[in-house]
């Protein structure tokens, strides 16, 4: 069957537990839609409420903020690779999205509601606290790569990219690296261009 094929993914990430439980698998295979999308799809445009969470089977995503000036600027990336969930602030605040979830790659999701997560939450604790840890984890990663960011060089952010997020170097286009690094694409190349050959 397709969609159990869809779910393998997601299956091999959360706890053996649960992954075991015909009841808990059954529920979340019933409750998720499968996903397909193409590259420069949205997911999340300005200004709509966020209801849904995703979950990464193939693909690569970024994060954009768009200024008063209709200037785009990316905040974060999501892959099948790391950081396989995917969703925005506005999830927890109910408010409308300041920010964009756009595809860079073709890709395959298993989207799921937010009052579905709710509710499975609610009758499995061990998915709540699961779900609770990504989400943080996931969190806890931006806030760390923006200090990074903040704290050094253009240069030895390319480095510290290369060192812990390889994936971003080698699979994200150049100008969005730029975008998020807030230099040109071209200083970015020239930078990328000297630390690498």
């Amino acid at each position: 069957m397709e969609t159990d094929a869809s779910f393998a993914r997601l299956l091999a990430d959360i706890p053996e537990a649960l992954a075991g439980d015909k009841a808990f698998v059954k529920e979340l295979e019933d409750r998720a839609k499968v996903l397909n999308v193409k590259k420069g799809d949205y997911l999340l445009r300005t200004g709509e409420l966020c209801q849904d969470a995703y979950f990464i089977n193939k693909g690569l995503f970024i994060n954009l903020y768009i200024s008063e000036k209709g200037e785009e600027a990316v905040t974060g990336f999501a892959a099948d690779s790391e950081f396989p969930f995917l969703s925005a602030i506005g999830y927890f605040t109910q408010a409308p999205s300041d920010f964009e979830i756009k595809a860079i790659e073709d890709g395959e999701l298993l989207c799921f509601s937010r009052v579905q997560i709710e509710e499975m939450s609610l009758r499995y604790p061990l998915f709540a606290s699961y779900y609770q840890n990504v989400m943080l984890t996931i969190i806890a990663k931006l806030y760390s790569m923006f200090a990074v960011r903040q704290s050094c060089t253009a240069e030895e952010f390319i480095k510290y990219l290369y060192n812990h997020y390889k994936w971003i170097i080698n699979r994200v286009p150049d100008k969005y690296i730029a975008q998020y690094m807030g230099v040109s694409n071209t200083w970015y190349c020239k930078l990328k261009k000297r630390i690498f050959c």
